[in-house]
């Protein structure tokens, strides 16, 4: 999910989702999915996980893990002459703190079941951003989930949007694999 002022574009499927969001227009992309998964993204619902409880109470979940993925974003961000991301731990709060939500309530998605999104948890954590962006997933591994964020076009294109220079990174682990959420800002 991205905010600026483009149009929505809604991009789910079985491993991750992401979703940039502005006031023109909508269009929603729904490659292969699940035939569950598109009816929850035809009718705005929630995909649903089974959970188990975190483990660990640092901000960002796996905080090695999370360094090693801020290492490799700005690795790709240097080859294409970007600035680098900060790691940001105001955004990490906001980002594990969705991540724990999702698991507690079983659900994954950019809008929580209170009907807050990113820009409205940023905003709820009085913190400022002209810009501002989120991906999420959930994977085996956080070495997969960097995998499959750099091959997703829209997620590839909050990793390298230029005007990102900080990046909170939450982690929570489940019995589907490692919740991730990256939120970004300027």
């Amino acid at each position: 999910m991205r905010y600026s002022n483009g149009n929505v574009a809604n991009r789910v499927n079985q491993k991750i989702c992401d979703l940039h969001f502005t006031a023109d227009n909508v269009r929603h992309r729904l490659p292969r999915l699940f035939p569950i998964a598109l009816c929850a993204a035809l009718i705005g619902c929630p995909i649903f996980l089974a959970g188990v409880p975190p483990s660990g109470a640092a901000t960002t979940g796996d905080s090695g893990g999370v360094e090693a993925m801020v290492r490799q974003i700005n690795a790709v961000r240097r080859k294409e002459h970007l600035r680098l991301l900060q790691l940001d731990a105001r955004l990490c709060a906001i980002a594990r703190s969705h991540a724990l939500d999702m698991l507690a309530r079983n659900f994954i998605g950019h809008t929580n079941p209170d009907g807050l999104d990113p820009f409205a948890r940023m905003a709820r954590a009085h913190y400022r951003f002209g810009y501002a962006g989120e991906n999420l997933a959930v994977d085996d591994t956080l070495d997969e989930v960097a995998r499959d964020f750099f091959a997703s076009p829209e997620h590839r294109e909050n990793l390298l949007e230029p005007h990102f220079s900080r990046v909170g990174i939450g982690t929570v682990p489940s019995s589907n694999g490692e919740i991730v959420v990256e939120d970004f800002s300027d």
